[in-house]
């Protein structure tokens, strides 16, 4: 939560807004967030790396909807490293997923970068979300099957 206020609330370089996180999230069904920084060398792609595996979930973002991808670093962060952020979840999303992201640079976190994300419509056997409940799916293999349509 705190790291959702933050987005919206702190200006930045490329800023983000309510309204990005609303015209993502109305595109999924299941949300994850994730946090990740890393200080290394390919301190970009590490920071996706960390924010997208959590241990303590399993959720795929292969063929993800939408994602808010907010990247932070300190002064010496280069556009083309919150750039390469964006393309590594770009590349695990749905080709027409709706990607909005911003980026600012904050002086306490040095050589670090900070990727925060919020990406929705994942799949994760964890996570149930809206789903159609098996007699749902029954219905409508009826339907399909039979040429009918349930009436409700």
């Amino acid at each position: 939560v705190k790291g959702i206020a933050e987005l919206v609330t702190k200006p930045g370089l490329i800023n983000l807004d309510f309204n990005d996180i609303r015209a993502v999230m109305k595109e999924g069904r299941v949300a994850m967030i994730g946090v990740g920084e890393s200080d290394s060398e390919n301190r970009a792609c590490e920071a996706v790396e960390k924010a997208i595996e959590n241990p303590l979930l399993d959720v795929d973002i292969t063929g993800a909807k939408g994602a808010i991808v907010n990247v932070s670093g300190g002064p010496n962060m280069t556009l083309e490293e919150a750039k390469t952020v964006v393309h590594t979840i770009s590349e695990r999303l749905a080709p027409d997923a709706k990607i909005i992201w911003g980026a600012n640079i904050s002086n306490d976190l040095n050589n670090t970068i900070k990727t925060m994300l919020v990406v929705t419509g994942v799949e994760s056997p964890q996570i149930f979300g809206r789903q159609k409940t098996m007699k749902q799916a029954r219905k409508k293999e009826i339907e399909n099957e039979l040429g009918i349509e349930f009436i409700k």
